[in-house]
């Protein structure tokens, strides 16, 4: 059976939209019926946005280096540009290093370049892209900020390096302020924290194949298993819905039971 999709009117601009979680949550915004706006730094974002395009529903896509200042002035200037600005933002985009042997990396071994190079994808662009999204928003007095933390962020993670967890967890902290700020204007602003989620970003070297490393995950998940990428779009889906009007500052914990 096909299912008709009523367009809202809404544009949703979603980083790191080309792969992983973030495509998932392209393809679910789409089908609640939102324009998407791909922002990568991957130039098949392009292509990608041109293949699921309907004369209803367009894709668009930019791409952008997001671990830069200016990069990310120059996008969200073409944005307004061309589309006055987003109604929906999901800041997905996120790097997790690993090291060649193995998947933890040891604080004595982590560089400033390193740190900073984390920091900035991970917690310096969503910053940037929550100031500058809020404004258009509040001044229409509706508009949904998602952001994607990790269950590194909430608790000790072994294979998680302290650059991630750190850049996790101050993503949760600036999302409990950013939605006091926007909340008298009528726009919410939540994070979601996955866990093991099947993505290219959690294969892992060094420590056998990515699906005998999933299996080891889901022996300490209640659910005994590891969680999909359209399970974590279903929760981005929600948070940016009128559904969660009332809903504000909230970290929802998308990990099977691990913990929440």
């Amino acid at each position: 059976m096909t299912t008709t999709i009523i367009p809202t009117g809404r544009l949703a601009a979603v980083t790191g939209g080309a792969s992983g979680i973030g495509l998932s949550t392209v393809n679910r915004l789409r089908e609640d019926g939102h324009q998407v706006l791909i922002i990568d730094r991957s130039e098949q974002s392009l292509e990608l946005a041109e293949k699921l395009s309907t004369e209803e529903l367009p894709v668009h896509a930019k791409v952008a280096d997001l671990s830069s200042a200016e990069e990310i002035n120059r996008v969200t200037g073409e944005i307004d540009r061309d589309f006055g600005g987003v109604d929906i933002l999901v800041n997905n985009a996120g790097i997790h290093p690993k090291r060649p042997d193995s998947s933890h990396f040891p604080i004595e071994e982590i560089t400033l370049d390193q740190w900073n190079l984390v920091m900035n994808v991970n917690m310096t662009a969503t910053f940037l892209l929550s100031q500058w999204a809020m404004k258009g928003m509040t001044e229409k007095g509706w508009g949904r900020i998602v952001n994607v933390a990790s269950r590194a962020g909430r608790m000790y993670m072994p294979i998680s390096g302290a650059h991630y967890a750190a850049s996790k967890a101050a993503v949760i902290g600036f999302t409990r302020t950013l939605a006091g700020d926007c909340g008298p204007h009528g726009v919410t602003a939540n994070t979601v924290a996955p866990g093991r989620i099947k993505t290219p970003l959690s294969d892992v070297s060094g420590l056998g194949s990515s699906q005998n490393l999933h299996e080891e995950f889901a022996r300490t998940v209640p659910l005994r298993r590891v969680g999909t990428s359209d399970e974590l779009a279903a929760a981005i889906s929600f948070l940016a819905s009128e559904d969660s009007s009332f809903i504000t500052g909230a970290v929802i914990d998308v990990n099977g039971g691990v913990f929440g």
